[in-house]
C-alpha cells in the first residue's frame, strides 16, 4: 500500500480505495480480509468486526456486512455497509482521533460514482436483481444509472428528457424519492463530460439533453464541450451551461475550411480582398484555419464527421 498524504487520503477513502497516511488507514472488506487491531472499540463493537472480518464460508455477506474500514492510530474509527451506510462504532478515542472520525464520516457519506456503482453492482449480484436495460453502445442515446440518495445502491437505468420537471417526477416514481433529486450513478451518451468522479446533476443532464433536442446534436457533442471548457472542474450548473453555450456555439461545418470561408466573409476579408482588387485565391485559408482553431474556436466532430463549432471563452 503506497504511502500518502491525509488530504489525498480523503480523497482514496471517498473511492474506497487502500490508504495509509501513516496515522490514518482505510482498508476495504471487498473480495480480502485484512488485519485489523480493536483497538479502543467496546467490546461489542469489537466483535462486530470481528464476525465480519472472519465471517464463516457458508454465512453470505449482507448489505449490512461491512465493506470499508477507516481507522485512526490502530482503532476503527467509522466504517461502511455494502448498503454505503456509515457506521461510527462505539469507542474510547482522543480528540485527534475524533477529528479525523468527522472527516471520515464526511468522505464515506459522499461516495465517488464509481464506488457507489461498484456496491450497486454487488447488490445486485447478491439479490439476482438487474438494474434494467443497460445501455447499448452501437446506438447514440443516453442513459443514466439512478437511485434514490437514501439507499444508493439500489439502481435503475433509466433515460431523461428535456423537460427538467417531468424528468424529476419520473425518477421520483422510479426510485421512490420525495424533495430531493434522484441520485445519477453512472450515465451513458454525454460525452467526455460523464467520465470522472465529479457529480452529475439531474437538472444539469437535463439541459444537456434539451440544448441537444432544440440544436439537432448529440448529447454527447455537448458532453464534449463541457468536458473541453473544464466544466467538471468547474462544476457550472445547469443556468451557467445554458448561457455558456448560447455565448459559444457557432453551429455545425462540413470541415474547418468551410467555417473558415464563413468567418473571412465575416470578418469582412473578402470585401477588403476585392476592393484592393487582391485575387480571394492569395489569402491563405489554410492556414487562417489553423490559427482560429488554434486560439478563438474548438471543434468537436460528429459521428458522420460533421464539425460543431464553438467559441473559446475570452479571459
Amino acid at each position: 500500500m503506497t504511502v500518502c498524504t491525509q488530504e489525498q487520503a480523503w480523497r482514496l477513502i471517498r473511492a474506497l480505495g487502500p490508504v495509509n497516511a501513516g496515522r490514518l488507514v482505510g482498508h476495504s472488506l471487498i473480495g480480502h480480509v485484512p488485519h485489523l487491531p480493536a483497538g479502543t472499540l467496546t467490546p461489542h463493537a469489537a466483535q462486530v468486526l470481528h464476525d465480519n472480518l472472519y465471517r464463516p464460508p457458508d454465512l453470505a455477506v449482507t448489505g449490512d456486512s461491512i465493506c470499508y474500514v477507516v481507522c485512526s492510530d490502530h482503532t476503527p474509527i467509522a466504517w461502511l455497509t455494502y448498503h454505503a451506510q456509515v457506521v461510527t462504532p462505539a469507542a474510547q478515542l482522543t480528540a485527534y482521533q475524533l477529528e479525523h472520525q468527522g472527516k471520515a464520516v464526511a468522505a464515506l457519506s459522499q461516495l465517488t460514482r464509481r464506488a457507489i456503482g461498484q456496491l450497486a453492482r454487488l447488490r445486485d449480484q447478491r439479490e439476482g436483481r438487474g438494474p434494467g436495460a443497460e445501455p447499448d453502445v452501437r446506438e447514440q442515446t443516453t442513459r443514466v444509472l439512478v437511485a434514490n440518495p437514501t439507499d444508493p445502491t439500489l439502481t435503475w437505468w433509466t433515460s431523461l428528457s428535456p423537460d427538467l420537471d417531468a424528468s424529476r417526477a419520473h425518477l421520483a416514481a422510479l426510485t421512490r424519492t420525495s424533495g430531493d433529486d434522484a441520485l445519477v450513478v453512472d450515465a451513458f451518451g454525454y460525452g467526455a463530460y460523464q467520465r470522472g468522479s465529479h457529480p452529475l446533476t439531474v437538472p444539469v443532464l437535463c439541459t444537456i439533453e434539451r440544448l441537444a433536442a432544440e440544436h439537432t446534436l448529440a448529447a454527447s457533442v455537448i458532453g464534449d464541450w463541457l468536458d473541453a471548457e473544464g466544466a467538471p472542474r468547474s462544476r457550472p450548473d445547469a443556468t451557467e451551461i445554458e448561457e455558456a453555450f448560447t455565448a459559444c456555439y457557432l453551429g455545425l461545418y462540413p470541415y474547418r475550411r468551410a467555417f473558415a470561408e464563413a468567418e473571412r466573409d465575416r470578418r469582412g476579408w473578402r470585401h477588403i480582398l476585392d476592393a484592393a482588387g487582391i485575387p480571394l485565391h492569395l489569402f491563405d485559408l489554410h492556414r487562417y484555419a489553423a490559427d482560429l482553431f488554434a486560439d478563438d474556436v474548438r471543434s468537436i466532430t460528429l459521428t458522420d464527421g460533421r464539425l460543431a463549432v464553438f467559441r473559446r471563452p475570452t479571459g
